[in-house]
C-alpha cells in the first residue's frame, strides 16, 4: 500500500499541477480579454479625438479663409483711398496755385502743404468759379 499512497500522491500533485495550469490559463485569458477592451476603447478615443481635431481643423480653416478674405477687402479699400488722396492733394495743389493767381501775387507760388486736409492760418480761401469745377 505503500506503492499505492506513493502513486496517489503522484497523481494528487499532477491534479495538482493541472489545477493551477487551469488557473493561469483562465488568469491568462481574463487578462487578454482585459487587455482587448483597453486597447478597443483606446483605439474608439483615438478616433474621438480625431474627429474633434478634424472638425476644428475645418472650422479654423474656415475662419482663416474668411478673415482673409475681409483682409483682402479692406486692403483693396485702402489702396483706393490712398489714391484718392494722392488724387485730392494734386487738386488742392492746383487749386491753390489757381487761387494764388486770383487772389494774390502771380509771381508768388505757394509750398506743397504735406497736410492738405489742415488749414493754415496764413492759407487764403479759395475762390472757384463755375468752370473750374472740372480740376
Amino acid at each position: 500500500m505503500v506503492k499505492h499512497s506513493s502513486s496517489s500522491s503522484s497523481e494528487g500533485d499532477a491534479q495538482m499541477v493541472d489545477e493551477k495550469k487551469r488557473k493561469r490559463m483562465i488568469s491568462n485569458r481574463e487578462s487578454a480579454r482585459r487587455s482587448r477592451n483597453r486597447r478597443e476603447e483606446h483605439i474608439k478615443n483615438l478616433n474621438c479625438q480625431i474627429t474633434f481635431f478634424r472638425n476644428n481643423n475645418s472650422e479654423i480653416a474656415q475662419k482663416v479663409n474668411s478673415i482673409s478674405q475681409k483682409f483682402m477687402a479692406v486692403e483693396l479699400e485702402n489702396q483706393r483711398l490712398i489714391r484718392l488722396r494722392h488724387d485730392l492733394t494734386k487738386r488742392l495743389e492746383s487749386l491753390e496755385i489757381v487761387s494764388s493767381y486770383v487772389c494774390g501775387n502771380p509771381g508768388d507760388i505757394p509750398q506743397y502743404n504735406s497736410q492738405p486736409w489742415s488749414l493754415s492760418q496764413q492759407s487764403m480761401p479759395l475762390i472757384a468759379s463755375a468752370g473750374m469745377s472740372r480740376y
